[in-house]
């Protein structure tokens, strides 16, 4: 073995003696927390580790029940009536219909508030859970609908009125105000006021055709009865007025004879327009 190979081998044994021990590092000891004195199916729950002690724990957890408590949880299929009046009540509904706040409308001119409908109304929105707020909201649009069906209603029935009047002018003439005021007189003596009121409300005493029917029964009726008031008295046709005024001078003892031909009896001017009237109808503007 050669010199250099022996010197190698002495330098390397001397440099391994002279590389000294690593001593074993000791384990990090873990942070005791609040947290190690939980059973062992709570200690790696996440949700825990933001609490940093069991006072910060004990407030999270009243804060929590302040939340719930001001919470309104929908009743389920099987929820109990009691528990759905409790929800209804956290929504707001006062405990009887009467004790709704809501604003009643403006109604327009000929246009009759229905209390009962009101009534009704109040009751079914009770029963649903609604609130004042839900209740003043759904019942103004219904009434601000109905205030424009009534408006509506009423200028289809001015129209009506309007085209009815241009169409009897066109047939009836001269003869149109006389004829118009004996179908009124008829009504008059012979509707009951729920009558005129339909004849009114329901665009029905608007129809020409109506009119035109009723002006024949008014001419029958005053051929019938031409004697009497003057006021039933209004003949629409010529022909009606010249038997209504022969019918008249030949019945001398009637009273209508008398009060004509009568200056202080008290009829006297009303029989006189009548007989007037009735040469208007057969002269005309002679």
């Amino acid at each position: 073995m050669s010199d250099e190979m022996t010197a190698t081998s002495e330098e390397v044994v001397e440099t391994e003696a002279e590389t000294p021990e690593v001593e074993p590092q000791a384990e990090e000891q873990k942070e005791e927390t609040w947290r190690d004195g939980l059973p062992d199916d709570l200690q790696g729950v996440k949700t825990l580790e933001k609490f940093k002690d069991v006072d910060a724990l004990a407030k999270g957890y009243v804060h929590l029940e302040k939340y719930f408590d001001g919470t309104i949880k929908i009743p389920g299929e099987n929820a109990t009536a009691e528990e759905v009046e409790r929800y209804y009540a956290k929504l707001g509904r006062p405990d009887t219909p009467d004790e709704y706040d809501f604003e009643k409308p403006e109604i327009p001119d000929g246009m009759n508030y229905d209390e009962h409908m009101e009534g009704e109304f109040l009751k079914k929105a009770h029963g649903m859970g609604l609130n004042s707020k839900q209740v003043n909201d759904l019942y103004g649009w219904y009434n601000a609908q109905s205030k424009d069906m009534f408006v509506q209603h009423q200028v289809a029935q001015e129209n009506n009125i309007q085209k009815a009047e241009i169409e009897l002018r066109a047939d009836w003439g001269r003869q149109y105000e006389e004829k118009l005021s004996g179908i009124q007189r008829l009504v008059d003596q012979y509707a009951s006021g729920e009558e005129k009121q339909y004849l009114e409300t329901s665009g029905f005493g608007n129809d020409p055709h109506v009119a035109k029917f009723l002006d024949k029964i008014t001419k029958d009726f005053g051929e019938a009865k031409h004697l009497g008031d003057p006021k039933i008295n209004a003949f629409t046709d010529p022909d009606s007025a010249q038997r209504a005024k022969d019918a008249f001078y030949r019945d001398t003892e009637s009273d209508d004879y008398k009060a004509y031909f009568s200056e202080s009896h008290p009829r006297h001017n009303e029989v006189v327009k009548m007989l007037d009237r009735w040469n208007n109808t057969i002269h005309g503007d002679e």
